[in-house]
């Protein structure tokens, strides 16, 4: 797990809400604090669509940040920043396999709760910090290194200042 102050809040909200930087992430949920207060959760509501929907779908638990982001984007927008907001990510199957593949990781998918990314504005800072989960507890630290890494390129890659804390 690391913290990570994120340098340009600007930039980064621009990239968060504006653009399609995190757009293949899921989202388990998002909390706005303004006027009033906004909870969204990702989570996704199987009956509410058809099997070939579902088979198309990234994820059948939760939504990607595609599909959420515009909503978000509305309710953040306006004269007046919000007084905070939260945004809890994790990364799919897909791309968890991937790292494990690429990695040449002792894992299974099975045996990976969640990779998850929180990103948190408190009204003047805003900052983002990565959980590994396991279903079973472990010692070993190699997965939580890696993803801890795979945050910081993609940070880098995209070219979102940052300092850890």
């Amino acid at each position: 797990m690391i913290n990570i102050n994120i340098s340009d809040t600007k930039k980064f909200v621009k990239k968060l809400l504006m653009e399609e930087t995190f757009d293949t992430f899921l989202l388990v949920e998002a909390n706005v604090k303004g006027g009033v207060n906004y909870h969204i959760s990702g989570h996704i509501n199987k009956d509410f669509f058809d099997n070939d929907e579902l088979a198309a779908m990234t994820s059948v638990d939760y939504s990607t940040w595609s599909t959420i982001r515009p909503h978000i984007f509305n309710v953040i927008k306006g004269k007046k920043q919000p007084l905070s907001f939260k945004i809890v990510f994790i990364l799919s199957n897909s791309n968890i396999e991937s790292i494990i593949e690429k990695n040449n990781l002792p894992l299974s998918i099975d045996d990976i709760a969640n990779l998850t990314l929180n990103i948190y504005f408190d009204g003047t800072n805003m900052t983002a910090t990565t959980i590994t989960s396991l279903k079973n507890f472990s010692f070993d630290k190699t997965l939580e290194h890696i993803w801890d890494k795979n945050v910081l390129a993609f940070f880098k890659y995209n070219e979102i200042l940052f300092e850890i804390i």
